[in-house]
């Protein structure tokens, strides 16, 4: 990466691999210029305050911080930020980016998954039938929405994320797939025999423990797109 520094110019791509991961330097950039905060304790990991990630371009952030751009004069400069020009997107497309359509409909399917197991495990308590009832229709609703969420994350995932396989999007597809799997299986199963449960029977029982093991993966899915928008590693500030 010395390479990088010899016309003092630094491309965005080249300044998002200075991420602070895997014995990388630790960069951020703000107002065209591109500062090395490697050294200090607050950005470990390359992560400051468990939100701001290194490798970024920081400017929109300092809006909202506690602190005002001479916290820099503390580190080293490096370079000069080289913005890549943005292509131009559909009009169309650029609406519905700017809807940000997965988080408006990601909530639906995990909400929904888990109030079904609340419905199943209360009629397990009170031996209401209707809440079995309950359960599977609002089940059923969760998996139509579920093919929706899944088209949304991936076109975040595309756009928005440009697209890169990092630990976090690698465990939401995986997840994703298994989640919708399941689901699929579950409301197929659950559909022949509605009242399986209710009878006792063998296969109801199956489904109850299938849905109790989706209420995980939702949970856990949730916790991944928290770390998107918080990042849970690292501590601080820029600050030597």
């Amino acid at each position: 990466m010395d390479d990088m520094l010899k016309d003092n110019s630094i491309t965005e791509e080249e300044l998002s691999q200075c991420d602070g991961q895997d014995n990388h330097p630790t960069y951020v950039a703000y107002n065209g210029k591109v500062y090395d905060v490697s050294a200090s304790r607050l950005w470990a990991d390359g992560v400051h305050q468990s939100r701001h990630s290194a490798g970024k371009d920081l400017t929109p952030d300092f809006v909202n911080a506690p602190h005002d751009e001479t916290v820099l004069q503390r580190v080293t400069m490096v370079g000069q930020l080289v913005k890549t020009p943005k292509k131009e997107l559909n009009p169309l497309l650029d609406l519905y980016l700017k809807l940000h359509p997965h988080p408006i409909v990601v909530p639906f399917p995990i909400a929904l998954i888990l109030v079904t197991a609340g419905f199943l495990v209360s009629y397990l308590v009170s031996d209401i039938e209707a809440l079995v009832n309950s359960a599977f229709y609002v089940f059923i609703t969760a998996v139509v929405i579920s093919p929706i969420t899944i088209l949304t994350g991936i076109s975040s995932w595309w756009f928005n994320y440009q697209h890169k396989l990092t630990r976090i999007f690698i465990g939401k597809a995986s997840l994703s797939v298994v989640l919708f799997v399941i689901a699929v299986a579950t409301a197929i199963l659950w559909g022949i025999n509605r009242n399986a449960l209710i009878a006792g029977e063998a296969i109801g029982w199956v489904y109850f423990a299938l849905v109790l093991f989706m209420s995980v993966l939702v949970v856990s899915l949730g916790k991944l797109g928290g770390e998107l928008i918080f990042p849970s590693r690292g501590r601080g500030g820029i600050k030597g």
